[in-house]
């Protein structure tokens, strides 16, 4: 039973190491767990379909803002996010995952799923 059980841990361990080469050639994430969280919040709120602020963005990640603003800056200028004023208030600007960070997301979860399911 115990060499069953260690051979089910090293198999999961084999598949964190599998998910983490696989994450560093295919996301923006240069190896930084800051944009990685970014890209995750994103995920979320991309899947939900609900909105989020830049302000909230920053308010909801556990980063200094000078970091999170830097990884957020590369996410728009490499075309993975968007931001826009609200219609009703110009100060607040809305983000927006755009379809290359939807179709990177999406081949993300489909590849934690081969993975993780040992497919």
């Amino acid at each position: 039973m115990i060499t069953s059980e260690l051979s089910k841990q090293q198999l999961m361990v084999q598949a964190i190491v599998e998910l983490r080469q696989w994450s560093a050639e295919h996301l923006p994430i240069d190896n930084s767990l800051i944009a990685y969280d970014l890209m995750l919040l994103l995920s979320i709120h991309t899947y939900a379909n609900s909105r989020i602020t830049v302000k909230q963005l920053f308010a909801s990640l556990p980063h200094s803002a000078t970091a999170v603003r830097h990884h957020y800056q590369r996410f728009v200028d490499e075309g993975w996010i968007e931001h826009w004023p609200d219609p009703k208030d110009k100060r607040i600007k809305n983000i927006q995952a755009t379809q290359k960070f939807v179709e990177m997301i999406n081949a993300y979860t489909q590849a934690t799923n081969d993975i993780m399911t040992m497919k």
